[in-house]
């Protein structure tokens, strides 16, 4: 199927040089029937840019917005391998809704076009609007993995030592969606991103820049019909899905590097969702031994970009989310202080946040075993934390285990038998 000036359809997917070379492709799906797929660990689902009312200039840049967003994120999220890159479009008088398109993959779509569990998914969209004569554009991205029904939250399990006794109490990330601050865009930077993005699309007999090329991205607003049949390096081998088309040798986007095409030098958000990409992609697991720690610089790289390009104090949300997220890789590679600094860290971004505090919290508190002053001034930041979000079930069931310490050990316990009897009651209804 093919829409008249619709954005650009990005749908491809890099498998790992290990795994048996497989196709995911698929056509532009409206907004109303999204679908992922089934076969890629991360998908990335890319929303139109909403043009709110003005001239019509400013529809046109919405739509060639959109579809330089899928480029921008189609190469630099190739290298993570196993993923989709899939365009949804809104239907004529129709508006896309995130939280309808994310029920659709989650839960409620077709079997065969839904997330399975422990597959990650990253969505991007965002609106654009003229003021005072200007041009401006603000971004939104949401992101997270499959369970049994519907997106889970990213959870950490931390244990505690006390003496002989052991606690499991659970954590988050800060947060798994962000609004992006406004930011003015030129209708001629676009113009001429656009330009660049043609010109780098250019396939090549042999994976060297001193070879001629052909141009295979004629249109922002054309299908994009190849699919990666090989990778070396930074240079991924194209095939056409229809017969007639060049094949041969593209180089993507790596590391720190932020050529000509590259969207994020107006738009640093894309670098963003690019971590994010990644993030997921360690997390959903299957990446051979021998690729985890380049696709962890990868990560670290996208961020880095991110933070260069935007101060914290303009983005303190998003710095606090990038501080969890390293702080996961460094839990994950056993890196007890290096993960609690990066959550201390977000917690100071986002002293308002409840999972930033608790998480922030328990990290330091597993630095070593506790004592009788550790674990009470651990359950009066988690009471402190509790005040900020009363039904958040982590911190509630984090100071349930914390309080049944103490019915285990009384000597530690600030409580009377009877008091603590009545806290553990009321945090348990």
């Amino acid at each position: 199927m093919r829409r008249a000036n619709a954005p650009l359809l990005v749908v491809l997917t890099l498998l790992l040089a290990l795994l048996p070379p497989r196709l995911f492709a698929m056509d532009i799906r409206p907004c109303s029937d999204p679908v992922v797929f089934g076969g890629a660990a991360v998908n990335a689902l890319v929303l139109p840019w909403r043009a709110q009312s003005g001239p019509p200039v400013l529809q046109a840049a919405s739509r060639q917005l959109s579809a330089l967003a899928h480029l921008q994120l189609l190469m630099g999220m190739l290298k993570f391998g196993s993923i989709g890159v899939v365009d949804l479009v809104a239907e004529p008088q129709q508006v896309c809704d995130v939280d309808q398109v994310l029920a659709r993959v989650s839960r409620y779509g077709v079997a065969s076009g839904r997330l399975k569990p422990g597959q990650g998914v990253v969505v991007v969209w965002g609106r654009l609007f003229e003021q005072d004569g200007e041009l401006f554009l603000q971004s939104y991205l949401r992101f997270g993995r499959q369970g049994q029904d519907g997106l889970e939250p990213e959870v950490l399990a931390v244990p505690l030592q006390a003496g002989d006794a052991r606690l499991e109490l659970k954590v988050a990330l800060p947060a798994q969606a962000l609004s992006f601050a406004p930011r003015r865009i030129r209708l001629d930077d676009l113009a001429r991103i656009d330009t660049a993005f043609r010109a780098a699309l250019r396939v090549r007999p042999a994976p060297d820049l001193a070879v001629p090329g052909v141009e295979i991205g004629s249109s922002t607003r054309e299908s994009f019909p190849y699919w990666v049949a090989e990778a070396r390096g930074d240079w991924l081998r194209l095939a056409p899905m229809r017969p007639g088309l060049p094949a041969g040798w593209v180089r993507a986007r790596t590391g720190d590097d932020t050529p000509d095409w590259s969207l994020s030098r107006w738009l640093p958000e894309l670098d963003f969702a690019e971590g994010v990409a990644g993030w997921l992609r360690l997390r959903a697991g299957g990446v051979p031994a021998a690729q985890r720690q380049p696709m962890a610089d990868a990560v670290l790289a996208a961020l880095a970009r991110y933070e260069r390009a935007v101060p914290g104090d303009q983005a303190p949300a998003a710095w606090g989310v990038a501080a969890g997220l390293r702080g996961h890789m460094a839990w994950g590679g056993e890196q007890r202080e290096a993960a609690s600094q990066q959550f201390t860290q977000a917690a100071e971004r986002l002293p308002g946040t409840a999972a930033a505090r608790q998480t922030a919290a328990v990290m330091s508190a597993a630095r070593q075993p506790l004592n009788a002053g550790s674990a009470k001034a651990l359950a009066d930041e988690l009471l402190a934390v509790l005040a900020l979000d009363p039904t958040n079930p982590q911190v509630r069931g984090n100071l349930l285990a914390l309080y049944g310490l103490y019915a285990q050990r009384p000597n530690w316990s600030p409580f009377t038998a009877e008091q603590l009897a009545a806290r553990r009651q009321l945090l348990g209804s």
